[in-house]
């Protein structure tokens, strides 16, 4: 009797984090209402998706969703631009956008590729423009870079492993 019970929890656990799941690919990503907000550009030959206010991924709180996607069919904020300076370097290859997260507040990030999956957060310094860039193709990687607002100097900022808020949304 208790085995046909605990495959019907088990089957309503995976059921919500199959929902959420659902959900972080058809919402964009939107900047929180409130409080001081710095750019970032974000360039991937994947997708995306970004929380804001969090430093570990939970595709709940509210503004999380998918920034860029490569792919079509997806939500996504794709193309949008805030007329960031373009750094010195080479163009990065990718599906690009510029969006607005809050400054001084860790956010979180979820990069899916064709063979790579990482977890990652910051938290972004007022005055300060950002750049990331996901990318599995020739190797899986993940680099943040910052300059002060509208300069090209861009260097590199460093991330932090993230992981997910809770371990049923892995289900």
């Amino acid at each position: 009797m208790r085995l046909p019970g605990l495959a019907g929890l088990l089957l309503a656990l995976a059921g919500c984090g199959a929902l959420t799941d659902v959900r972080s690919f058809s919402t964009p990503y939107s900047t929180p209402p409130g409080g001081e907000t710095v750019r970032l550009r974000v360039i991937s030959d994947g997708m995306v998706r970004g929380v804001p206010r969090s430093d570990c991924v939970d595709f709940r709180l509210p503004g999380a969703g998918v920034v860029v996607a490569a792919r079509d069919g997806y939500a996504n904020r794709n193309g949008e631009s805030l007329s960031m300076a373009a750094p010195q370097t080479p163009a990065v290859p990718g599906t690009r956008t510029e969006v607005l997260v809050p400054a001084g507040q860790p956010m979180a990030f979820h990069y899916l590729g064709n063979q790579c999956y990482n977890l990652f957060s910051f938290v972004p310094k007022a005055g300060m423009d950002y750049q990331l860039e996901a990318s599995g193709m020739y190797k899986c990687a993940v680099m943040l870079k910052q300059a002060p607002h509208g300069s090209k100097e861009y260097a590199a900022a460093p991330l932090k492993d993230s992981k997910l808020c809770r371990v049923t949304d892995n289900l």
